[in-house]
């Protein structure tokens, strides 16, 4: 009786560490869509055994999905992660597997750090503390015939870290890197502030990114430099055939995982 009672147990929780598989969201877990301001929003949320790199490519595989019914590419502007975590204290008697309910808004932090892994520390024989994570990844994207970048990285100033650069309420963008290819090594520099595009307050990268458009691939910024403040046009370039190069391989990685996920099978982009 014993041994059958092992067994059982063992099938049980074998049964419960699978990944959340891609599919419609349902008790907090698959994909979901959504909207913010001009942009579309793919989310994927996953149970504690989901990888956020997995996360991830299912939530830039349901933007492709979405923008391909309108031959279309997925332009990625920007990607969040909100994921969550939980720290439990396991018994030797303790069911395995995360609460589906926990980690819902608004218990998430919008900027936590990309982070996979579960920690452990023994409290005595028979229990332990255990951090589980529930990765929760928004992909922000547009549908797009044409793509354009500026080449540029860039990183997000907070308003606390402004206020020591220069007397401001608002936080800003920083040109970090400029790539070898970028058509704009003339007009920004590393280290440049960028305050205004176009003559708004920008302040997050995905505020300046989406603004680089087939039809407007000029941008014009207001630039916080060594103290002055000059103007400066960025100018964004073609990288569509990148982007479809990227669109086939998350596409192949996400189809060739079809074991356990009939769905996929026939999901059009897998065909």
């Amino acid at each position: 009786m014993l041994r059958a009672f092992i067994i059982l147990f063992i099938i049980t929780g074998c049964a419960s560490t699978k990944p959340t598989a891609y599919k419609k969201e349902k008790k907090h877990e698959g994909f979901s869509d959504d909207s913010f301001e001009d942009l579309k929003i793919a989310r994927f949320k996953g149970n504690s055994y989901t990888k956020k790199e997995l996360a991830q490519k299912y939530a830039e595989f349901r933007a492709i999905e979405n923008c391909s019914p309108e031959q279309k590419h997925a332009n990625m502007i920007d990607i969040f992660d909100k994921t969550i975590q939980k720290e439990v204290t396991r018994t030797s008697g303790t069911n395995w597997g995360p609460s589906s309910y926990f980690g819902m808004y608004p218990y998430y932090s919008r900027y936590s750090s990309f982070g996979i892994g579960a920690g452990f520390s023994t409290i005595s024989a028979n229990s332990w503390n255990e951090t589980l994570v529930y990765p929760i990844i928004e992909v922000y994207y547009s549908c797009a015939e044409k793509i354009m970048r500026p080449d540029i990285i860039f990183k997000e100033i907070s308003t606390q870290d402004m206020k020591h650069l220069v007397k401001d309420v608002k936080g800003a963008i920083q040109v970090d890197k400029i790539q070898d290819n970028s058509l704009n090594k003339t007009a920004v520099e590393v280290g440049d502030i960028i305050l205004k595009a176009n003559g708004k307050r920008v302040e997050k990268v995905y505020e300046l990114i989406r603004l680089f458009t087939a039809h407007n691939p000029d941008v014009t910024v207001q630039i916080l430099r060594d103290g002055e403040r000059v103007v400066a046009k960025m100018h964004g370039r073609d990288v569509t055939s990148e982007i479809v190069k990227a669109e086939q391989e998350i596409i192949q990685k996400v189809c060739s995982d079809k074991k356990d996920q009939d769905h996929l099978k026939t999901n059009a982009l897998c065909k």
